[in-house]
């Protein structure tokens, strides 16, 4: 079964086809220039008058030859649409199985702290961390939900709405302030907002957007990691910052990570995840008529992106 893949793989296949084309074309010419030669010879042997008139007719062949090109034209086309079908049934089954994955962790997670507390009916304080421990699985399932839902909505919505005017500067400090005691032990986040910054805005994707740059930032950040986010005034602009003290990116990656279901990997590291959020992140970001920019010297020193959103206007 596997050697029957490999041999109707798309790259063999076009291999093939290339070699069946060039073999065409060979025999074609060698076939046209035979009957060319047979028609001269006869020509000279019962009409030696019209000899002259039989010289190889030119426009002919290469009609034939553009002809098969067009062909192969038309076949490379039809490698490249397969091409891309396959790429996207292959991408929507890795897609599954990490959503799946994702979605099943949680939810094994909590219902085997609450089989624990069935059974053994702890008290006090490991009752407390057993509460602790299902409550951050809840919030990583709702996070998943989330930003699959606002995925599917980004691909679905057309011309940007129009939002409301917020306080840019309040939201921030509110879901930071939410989300601190969620940071794993030893981590810190470092919070500066300049006060009064307004923005249309929409309250539920620009808190989806804090939530997958914190939750990124303390993906690929060590242990303990150590965060800091700015918000500050540049002209008619909002300038948002995040910073971490992570893994870093590649430059090659620097773009790819924008696209939905991309992932950096390295040999060694296991770091679970969809491949949604930063999708998510710019498209909420360019729908509001921002921008994001991701900028990091390389592996192990960090990223930092941001973000620019244009102020209310008045």
């Amino acid at each position: 079964m596997k050697r029957l893949n490999r041999l109707f793989h798309p790259l063999v296949a076009l291999v093939g086809i290339q070699l069946v084309w060039v073999l065409l074309v060979v025999f074609w010419v060698y076939w046209f220039i035979g009957r060319h030669k047979e028609i001269r010879e006869l020509t000279e042997l019962y009409r030696p008058e019209l000899a002259g008139m039989t010289d190889l007719d030119w426009p002919v062949l290469v009609e034939g030859i553009i002809l098969l090109l067009v062909v192969l034209a038309g076949v490379y086309v039809i490698f490249v649409y397969w091409k891309r079908q396959a790429d996207l049934v292959k991408q929507q089954k890795k897609v599954l199985s990490q959503v799946t994955h994702e979605l099943k962790s949680p939810l094994a997670s909590i219902q085997l702290h609450l089989e624990t507390i069935k059974l053994r009916k702890p008290t006090g304080d490991k009752l407390e961390r057993f509460l602790d421990t299902m409550l951050a699985d809840t919030d990583r399932l709702n996070n998943l939900i989330s930003n699959l839902l606002m995925a599917a909505k980004m691909e679905r919505r057309g011309r940007p709405p129009r939002y409301p005017v917020i306080d840019l500067s309040e939201l921030i400090e509110r879901v930071m302030k939410r989300k601190q005691p969620a940071l794993p032990e030893g981590g810190s986040l470092t919070v500066q907002v300049t006060k009064g910054i307004k923005a249309a805005a929409d309250t539920e994707g620009i808190e989806t957007v804090l939530r997958n740059l914190l939750e990124n930032a303390v993906l690929y950040s060590p242990a303990s990691p150590e965060i800091s986010v700015s918000l500050t005034r540049k002209g008619g602009n909002a300038i948002l910052t995040f910073r971490d003290n992570g893994l870093g990116i590649e430059k090659h990656d620097l773009k790819k990570v924008f696209r939905m279901f991309y992932r950096v990997r390295s040999s060694g590291e296991n770091i679970r995840g969809t491949g949604l959020g930063l999708y998510i992140v710019k498209s909420v970001i360019k729908e509001h008529g921002g921008q994001v920019a991701l900028t990091s010297k390389g592996r192990g020193k960090g990223s930092t992106f941001t973000i620019t959103l244009p102020l209310a206007e008045g």
